[in-house]
């Protein structure tokens, strides 16, 4: 099993083809004012909910931690991710089902692990081997409406995870380098390798 890496390569991994998961729910001057008004509560490194509870926010924002870990840029719970995943579940009635089943399967599995009543109380080895294989089957067919609840759930949360990042300051400026309303004065074309 791979192990976590701080490469922001191995961090893709587990989160696969960005352009398959992008989906924006919210209009993009939301997405970009997420992150305005969290930036300072983050700094304090606790992200906010409003629908969530506590233990279960902890366990959204630990998997985008795996999903997005920080690097030389922000991580996704530095970029205001769980926040991002939070607003959105809270006004989708059949992710809030998906999500609340997701978190009970993700405790069942670290109990049948370890004994441990919480993914949480597993360490990042046993979280990694719970969490791949829902990636690994959602990455063979995201689009398969066979596919089975935990692996829609963590499809969903990667999904939030990478739209959540990419549209933040973090993840858009930081990361991609996006410059915005940038006049060129000629179009750069693409490196040759």
């Amino acid at each position: 099993m791979p192990m976590y890496s701080t490469d922001r390569r191995g961090a893709l991994k587990i989160i696969g083809a960005i352009g398959a998961t992008c989906a924006y729910p919210f209009a993009g001057d939301e997405l970009h004012g997420q992150t305005v008004h969290e930036t300072e509560h983050h700094a304090a490194g606790a992200p906010s909910a409003t629908f969530f509870r506590e233990p279960d926010l902890a366990t959204l924002s630990r998997m985008s931690d795996l999903i997005i870990p920080p690097t030389d840029t922000a991580g996704a719970i530095q970029a205001g991710v769980p926040s991002y995943i939070d607003r959105v579940v809270s006004t989708n009635a059949a992710h809030q089902e998906l999500v609340a089943e997701g978190l009970r399967y993700l405790d069942a599995q670290a109990q049948r692990v370890d004994g441990q009543s919480k993914f949480l109380a597993l360490n990042e080895a046993q979280q990694l081997a719970i969490l791949e294989p829902l990636c690994e089957a959602y990455d063979r067919d995201p689009a398969s409406p066979a596919l089975p609840r935990p692996v829609q759930f963590f499809g969903l949360i990667k999904g939030l995870t990478a739209d959540g990042y990419y549209t933040s300051q973090a993840g858009l400026m930081d990361e991609l380098g996006y410059k915005g309303n940038h006049a060129l004065p000629s179009y750069p074309s693409c490196p040759e390798h």
